[in-house]
Parts: C-alpha cells; sequence; structure tokens
C-alpha cells in the first residue's frame, strides 16, 4: 500500500481556503480557480494514477478514502462546538465543488468513478447524516446559470 498517498490525501482539503474558493465559484472563475487548484494537487494526482496500475488499487482505495476522511473528521472535531456545522458545510462544499470533480478528471474515468464512490462512501460513514456525491467538472460548470426566465443575464451582472 502507499504510504505517500495516504499521508498526501489530506492535501486535497488542506490547500482550498473556503472564502477564496467559494468566491470563485462563479462561472466567470470557477474554470480558472479549478484548473489552478488541479495544479496544486499533482503530486497527489500522480500518486492516485499510480494507484490506479496498482495489483491492490480496491484496498488502496479504501485506504486513501479513510486518509482524506480522516482528515476532515479531525478537523471537524477540533472546531470550536457552535462553528461545527458551519466547518462541516465548508468541507463538503470543497468536497463537491473541487475535490471529487479533481478526482474524476484524472485518467481512467472507470477507476476515478469508483474511487469518488469508495470517498463518498467513507464520508457518509463518517458523518452519517450527511451525503456527498460526485459530479464531474463539466457538469458542475454547465450548471451555472446565465438565463433567467430564458433571458441571457450573463452581461447584467459584469459575467460572461
Amino acid at each position: 500500500m502507499s504510504e505517500t498517498l495516504d499521508s498526501n490525501m489530506s492535501k486535497l482539503l488542506s490547500v482550498l481556503d473556503f472564502r477564496d474558493a467559494m468566491s470563485n465559484f462563479k462561472k466567470k472563475t470557477y474554470e480558472d480557480y479549478f484548473y489552478n487548484y488541479r495544479k496544486s494537487i499533482s503530486d497527489v494526482t500522480e500518486e492516485i494514477i499510480k494507484m490506479y496500475a496498482s495489483e491492490t488499487k480496491e484496498e488502496e482505495m479504501v485506504s486513501a478514502a479513510k486518509s482524506l476522511v480522516s482528515y476532515a473528521k479531525d478537523r471537524y472535531e477540533h472546531v470550536f462546538f457552535l462553528k461545527k456545522s458551519t466547518e462541516l458545510i465548508d468541507m463538503q462544499c470543497m468536497m463537491v465543488f473541487y475535490v471529487l470533480p479533481a478526482i474524476l478528471k484524472i485518467p481512467s474515468e472507470e477507476d476515478s468513478r469508483h474511487f469518488t464512490d469508495v470517498i463518498c462512501s467513507t464520508w457518509c460513514e463518517a458523518f452519517p447524516k450527511e451525503t456527498i456525491s460526485a459530479a464531474t467538472y463539466e457538469e458542475i460548470y454547465a450548471g451555472f446559470r446565465t438565463t433567467i426566465f430564458g433571458f441571457d443575464v450573463g452581461g447584467l451582472f459584469g459575467d460572461k
């Protein structure tokens, strides 16, 4: 098993600043921010690609997912009581908007989809009242609206 991957999985969440990531979660800036995020985790991506080629990839996927979720759980546990729910929602947003789509961008669509499924189920085990699911970058980007009631409003707010 890859101890390197397990020890680096936390980077997928730790490099993201919630405020910065959310302020860039709009059609105009999401693409650049997402691709910069992917560059910042390229070392982890390389380890994931190696995992996909491994004979023991199933066990390694479970171990890597547990490592990532363990980081999130630890982060959640060390937040002041009144801020726990906010921290959890913030991490879930980062997982759904950036981490999981970045994993789905890794070559080998079948392995990437399976790995995100393992991560999501591990997340749900750690946070039983919460559910996350993976969507591709393209699905998320296509979801940004530029029309309201059929009228193009992309330019009204300085966004295109």
